[in-house]
């Protein structure tokens, strides 16, 4: 009995502990640019939609620019006009984990979105 009682409390530990996820270096900066462009033109295999149903939703990129004082990132999201926007105002603060070439951006609520880097400009100090 005691064996299986030590058996659960590892297992639970090790189980809150995935749940946790992983520790990211959380740093701030300042969102300098947002666009967001919808393509004319999508190439690819896309079945006709059926009568009634509703129109599949827009491709969109979605391109940010984070500033820090010693960083430059261009970020770029590849989505659909109807997934989960960021809240990114030009000027305000934002939270970011930088990532070999992922940068996560925590939001107000305190979920992430996990964003591309296309560009990493390193900013020498004069």
């Amino acid at each position: 009995m005691k064996h299986l009682a030590l058996a659960f409390a590892v297992g639970m530990m090790m189980v809150n502990a995935a749940a946790a996820g992983p520790e990211r270096a959380w740093q701030t900066g300042t969102w300098r640019s947002v666009q967001i462009v919808r393509p004319k033109v999508v190439f690819g295999v896309t079945g006709a939609p059926r009568a009634g149903s509703p129109a599949p939703a827009l491709a969109e990129v979605r391109t940010y620019i984070i500033e820090t004082d010693d960083l430059r990132l261009e970020l770029k999201e590849n989505t659909r006009a109807d997934a989960r926007r960021i809240d990114a105002t030009v000027g305000e603060p934002v939270t970011f984990a930088l990532e070999k070439n992922t940068v996560y951006i925590k939001d107000a609520e305190g979920a992430e979105h996990k964003l591309s880097v296309t560009r990493k400009i390193t900013r020498t100090r004069p």
